[in-house]
């Protein structure tokens, strides 16, 4: 074998010896997404969710970021004339998910709306699924945002100005909102889809629904508890996926 060849397998094993290890590097990176409170709660009313300080050091401040929330909303409905805009989540002003409810002349439009420097930029993404469970990501790549419903992608687009950076609050619910949300979490950087999936497939079943102890009545029971089978508490820590705490001597 002569130099060159010997030149060419050296450089492949170095290259596969990279890819490898950048895939352990990858899957071993440990999730650093942070648990904000209240864990869950009704969509009928606003509700904070964790602090203005966290949501800047966490999401506004970073060069990227993500944003993780189970939301299952219903809307008013269709009326004659158009609705306001109905806003399930909001960072204040800066960031919000708003869907605009249809009407007989005008179907049902969701956006991501985002403050930039001198404007607010909409961002069209894919209608939001009603009376279900959606595992719903922001993901914030300097000005791409990518928004996910349940690990796919629903609307991805760069900001035309630099979005604004600001203590705001994190605000889940909107008085014209029938619904639920849970687990609400932030992250100082971007979450690949891989990472996007696995917190859903950690945190939910297979239907995405996620994994909470449902102990109190609510209007939504009709939807969400037949039987008393899905109700909650959010002052009950969140069961891990049973499918993996099952336990068995022959195991």
């Amino acid at each position: 074998m002569n130099l060159s060849s010997i030149l060419v397998v050296v450089l492949i094993v170095v290259l596969i010896s990279l890819v490898i290890t950048f895939i352990v590097l990858r899957s071993l990176r440990p999730s650093i997404l942070q648990s904000l409170t209240p864990k869950s709660g009704e969509l009928n009313q606003q509700v904070r969710i964790g602090t203005a300080g966290q949501v800047r050091d966490l999401f506004m401040a970073p060069a990227s970021s993500t944003l993780i929330v189970y939301v299952k909303c219903v809307l008013n409905g269709k009326t004659p004339t158009v609705v306001k805009d109905e806003n399930p989540m909001r960072i204040g002003s800066a960031l919000q998910l708003q869907i605009v409810t249809g009407s007989s002349a005008q179907k049902q439009q969701t956006f991501l709306v985002v403050r930039t420097q001198n404007k607010f930029e909409k961002i069209p993404l894919m209608d939001f699924p009603e009376q279900q469970w959606v595992h719903t990501a922001i993901v914030r790549e300097g000005r791409r945002y990518t928004v996910y419903y349940n690990g796919k992608v629903a609307g991805s687009s760069r900001t035309m100005e630099f979005p604004t950076i600001n203590a705001s609050q994190f605000i889940m619910g909107d008085s014209r909102i029938r619904g639920l949300f849970a687990f609400p979490k932030l992250a100082p950087t971007a979450y690949h889809l891989e990472e996007i999936k696995k917190d859903m497939e950690t945190t939910s079943d297979t239907r995405h629904q996620p994994y909470l102890d449902l102990t109190t009545g609510s209007f939504f029971d009709a939807f969400s508890c037949p039987g008393g089978v899905f109700c909650f508490s959010t002052s009950s820590q969140p069961r891990l996926n049973p499918l993996k705490t099952w336990k068995t001597p022959y195991a």
